[in-house]
């Protein structure tokens, strides 16, 4: 027998409805946010200071109509500030969002919504069995090399860099290698604090047109040069003080082996290896929630073996390891090893 159909003015709405208008709210912010970048809105601020919504819609180009909401999303989530109808930046967007900003983040931001982003189709994501390993020239592109660039000026190259100086040959050191260096952001800071030193950054050659994007910006040509390649088949160079290797083992797992034979023998005896990577090592339980799937995500995409096998495989091929350390990165702590060739 059929039920009877339930009148549907009779209907009472369960509570916790306001739980799901939450998290569509925090998207429509998501996407406000992405917009204030995309019409160049903190820059335009930046540019001729506190501004009233009419002068603002005019100066990005966009309904008047609009404005004064679309604004005031950016001042209740604490981007913009507002005093005498006037917005303005904060000191964060100054810090993060303004585009001449050394620690500028927006393409980092941009990245997540991307069509080729883990997050933006989390249900292949969660299906997925086994990372691939992703086609030589589609791999990584311009916005994601920008996008890394600005995540590792969080903290992780600093750490990286200012321990390799630390290393008691790199004041004699006069070539480096950054190897898969994309945006060259270790090369260049090295280079920086050690006036004599200069090298190679190494790349695919789709890629290295937008290291010296990075080269130029802060006036390394004199220092730095790139050369376009593959890893496990082009050679290297040689007479290197210094071989760098940050978050780029991942796409290279199945040949590591021939990796560092290759950079064994491009180091000068007493040379030094420096590795920067995420570990496997089961699932991530801290953190919880979003913070604890993003972290696991991020594991599963950058898979390399145990770190006792690793440091054996070092061994193996002729490098001793006088340094390990924990770096945090975005996701989680990566791990950094200091290794000279014997």
């Amino acid at each position: 027998m059929n039920k009877r159909q339930e009148s549907l003015m009779s209907l009472r709405l369960p509570t916790g409805i306001e739980k799901i208008d939450r998290v569509m709210e925090g998207y429509q912010t998501y996407q406000t946010l992405t917009a204030a970048l995309d019409l160049g809105l903190f820059d335009f601020l930046d540019r001729e200071g506190p501004s009233d919504r009419e002068k603002i819609a005019q100066g990005i180009g966009i309904n008047v109509m609009f404005s004064g909401c679309f604004l005031n999303t950016l001042v209740d989530i604490g981007i913009l500030s507002i005093q005498d109808e006037k917005y303005a930046n904060t000191p964060a967007v100054s810090d993060f969002l303004i585009g001449s900003s050394p620690f500028y983040q927006g393409d980092w931001i941009r990245y997540t919504s991307n069509g080729t982003y883990w997050w933006n189709n989390l249900v292949s994501s969660l299906k997925c069995q086994q990372p691939e390993i992703a086609d030589f020239k589609a791999w990584p592109s311009e916005s994601l090399i920008d996008s890394i660039a600005q995540e590792t000026l969080r903290g992780e190259m600093q750490t990286v860099t200012k321990t390799i100086s630390r290393w008691d040959g790199f004041s004699k050191a006069r070539s480096l290698l950054d190897l898969g260096g994309g945006h060259g952001l270790y090369a260049i800071a090295l280079c920086q604090i050690n006036p004599r030193l200069g090298g190679v950054v190494f790349d695919k050659p789709h890629v290295i047109d937008r290291t010296s994007h990075y080269i130029k910006r802060y006036r390394m040509e004199e220092h730095l040069s790139t050369k376009g390649g593959d890893i496990c088949t082009d050679h290297l160079g040689s007479g290197y003080d210094i071989v760098i290797m940050s978050q780029v083992l991942y796409q290279l797992r199945r040949d590591i082996e021939l990796v560092f034979d290759k950079v064994y023998d491009c180091l000068y005896p007493g040379g030094l290896l420096v590795t920067n990577h995420l570990f496997s090592s089961g699932y991530i339980t801290e953190g919880g929630g979003v913070s604890e799937l993003a972290k696991n995500i991020q594991r599963f995409r950058h898979p390399l073996c145990d770190i006792e096998d690793f440091e054996k495989l070092l061994k193996k091929k002729g490098f001793k390891v006088i340094m390990t350390s924990d770096i945090p990165c975005v996701y989680d702590n990566s791990r950094l090893h200091l290794a000279v060739k014997e």
